[in-house]
């Protein structure tokens, strides 16, 4: 039997409470060209759907990759650059070289230093003993740089076969499968449908969403006859918001345009909440400025501190959103206190699946609230 063209899903016609079902008229009508029923109707019928791919099931998939001569394209979300590096990715991708690409960059403003974030890409990676030979700043939606990257692919091919004196080694060196993966949501199956229609004038685009998981299994996605990309699932990231939110948080969380910063100047005693997710007490300090690089529809509250907890009970989904239900409120009730201090300086507060905050200011002390889970970090800043 065919595989889904939207998800990649192996389809059957007998049962259509399980993945992969299609219509046994429409599989025998459309023959390979088919979506299943699931991918039709998140693509026609803006269905939710719940993640179906286990941890455990997305790295049994993709630890075929250690065995084989591959390249291996990381997608990361340049919103979250920490949370989406996969978890012990190099036991699973063997001796294979990296290349990582940094989805969404045409949402920042220009006073980021996109080069800072590609070194602290570069650290990351070495930290995490990922053989990386290029970092390439893209957007998928807006089919900016794509070129840049399958360049990239054809280079490392190329120079592979290249080096080998013989022919048996020109068989044995040369590189067919690449793989794109990444975390679930950062845009995989968006670049993918970017070079489809840019470059290959097809219309049989993978199925995409707000969702995760929308792409459940390999995609193989021909350039030409001798070279493919491989579409993968996305891994859900336990450290980052998105995994206990529904979909009209998700919404709000996703930035669809050009980030606009809200700055603020705070004093001590003050209390900033993002939505109801989290809160940040700033303790002390002297001229503390505050910029918010989140998605403009997350709203921002400020607040002295002595009546924050009773705003965040009066006002959880309703003034504070997302989240938007007691279910997302129930899933996200565990929760930590981080404290930083900053003696001087400016800083870039991240918090996985929101964006960043950055703070300018001297002997500062603040405090961070959120989900027990959920990555939170200091860092030198970008801006």
């Amino acid at each position: 039997m065919a595989k889904c063209i939207g998800c990649g899903i192996k389809l059957q016609t007998h049962d259509e409470n399980l993945a992969g079902y299609v219509p046994l008229l429409v599989s025998a009508d459309l023959g390979d060209n088919v979506y299943c029923k699931r991918c039709y109707q998140i693509i026609h019928n803006g269905k939710r759907y719940n993640p179906e791919i286990s941890d455990n099931d997305y790295y049994q998939k993709i630890s075929v990759i250690k065995d084989q001569k591959a390249i291996v394209v990381l997608m990361i979300d340049i919103m979250d650059i920490y949370g989406g590096f996969i978890p012990n990715l190099h036991k699973y991708i063997g001796d294979n070289q990296v290349i990582i690409v940094v989805n969404k960059v045409d949402i920042m403003p220009k006073d980021v230093h996109l080069k800072k974030i590609e070194e602290r890409i570069r650290g990351i990676a070495a930290k995490e003993s990922l053989d990386v030979l290029s970092v390439i700043m893209i957007s998928a939606k807006k089919k900016q740089n794509i070129e840049s990257v399958l360049n990239k692919i054809f280079k490392i091919k190329d120079n592979a076969v290249k080096r080998s004196r013989s022919y048996r080694e020109r068989r044995i060196n040369k590189i067919r499968d690449c793989y794109i993966l990444g975390c679930a949501s950062v845009g995989k199956s968006t670049f993918i449908n970017a070079i489809k229609e840019k470059y290959l004038d097809d219309k049989k685009l993978i199925t995409t969403s707000d969702q995760f998981q929308t792409t459940m299994d390999f995609i193989k996605v021909y350039i030409d006859e001798d070279n493919y990309i491989i579409d993968t699932p996305g891994l859900i990231n336990y450290r980052s918001f998105g995994a206990y939110l529904d979909y009209d948080s998700m919404k709000m969380l996703m930035p669809k345009n050009y980030l606009k910063p809200r700055t603020y100047q705070l004093h001590p005693d003050q209390t900033i909440f993002m939505g109801g997710l989290a809160g940040i007490d700033f303790i002390k300090g002297d001229k503390i400025n505050v910029s918010f690089y989140t998605s403009n529809d997350l709203y921002i509250h400020r607040t002295k501190t002595i009546n924050a907890l009773n705003i965040y009970e009066t006002q959880k989904t309703k003034l504070l959103v997302p989240p938007h239900t007691n279910e997302e409120l129930e899933r996200l009730s565990e929760t930590k206190e981080v404290m930083f201090d900053i003696e001087d300086g400016a800083y870039d507060l991240l918090i996985s699946g929101l964006g960043f905050v950055h703070i300018v200011g001297n002997n500062i002390t603040f405090k961070v609230r959120v989900h027990k889970n959920i990555d939170v970090r200091l860092v030198e800043t970008f801006i």
